[in-house]
This record gives structure tokens, sequence and C-alpha cells, in this order.
């Protein structure tokens, strides 16, 4: 009773780790999204994307920027992305340049643009 540990809350940091948020292949949006935890991303956008961690799915056609913790890129990216860990996948389209800490490249993938590797003490989200 006495040592029992606090209930968390919805907006402690565990609680937002869990979140997922999905946007499918059939919105289109002009503007920025901004998420504090996972976005799976299918649609289209011109704006910025900024969040925990995102995944540009095959579907996806982003034309902005995006900022992220991870990013995976399977479907086009044009514009510039900065992010600890990217893994660009095959069949992916970019004309990108980054910034990244780490950064995987599958066959197939298409990748054109300048990239430039960061330390994550230089990384802010």
């Amino acid at each position: 009773m006495f040592n029992s540990k606090p209930a968390e809350t919805p907006n402690s940091a565990a609680a937002i780790d869990r979140k997922r948020s999905v946007i499918a292949e059939d919105i289109v949006i002009e503007g920025n999204i901004v998420s504090q935890g996972i976005l799976e991303f299918g649609g289209q956008i011109t704006g910025d994307i900024t969040a925990d961690a995102v995944v540009l799915t095959s579907t996806a056609r982003v034309r902005g920027r995006v900022q992220a913790r991870q990013l995976t890129i399977e479907g086009e990216l044009q514009g510039a992305a900065t992010a600890l860990n990217v893994n660009i996948k095959t069949g992916a389209r970019v004309k990108a340049n980054f910034a990244y800490e780490t950064l995987e490249v599958a066959s197939g993938a298409q990748v054109d643009g300048e990239y430039k590797r960061i330390s994550a003490d230089s990384f802010k989200l």
C-alpha cells in the first residue's frame, strides 16, 4: 500500500511512446503534421512531418521536410529529412537532403540528394 507505484497519467512518457497514428492512402494534406508518438503515413502531403518515429508506407507521397528520431521510407519523399536512424527500403523513391546518425539503404531503393552525418548530441526533435 505505501510502497506502490503511482498510476501512470495519460501524459506520461510511457503513455506517449505507445501512441500510434495511422494516416491512410486516401488522405491528402496541405499543411504540417506533429505527433509525439509513432506516425504511419500512407497518404499525400505537401508540408512538414515531425514525430518520434515516422513510417512512410509504399503509398506515401511526401513533399516537404520530415523530422524524427526513427525514419523508415518505403514510398516517396521529396524535400529534406533529419533523423537519428534512417532506413530506406527497397522500392522507395527519395530525392531529398538528409542529416542522419545512422543510414541504411536497401538494394533497389532510388536515392538522390545530399547526405550529411550528424551526432545524436546535436539532434533536436
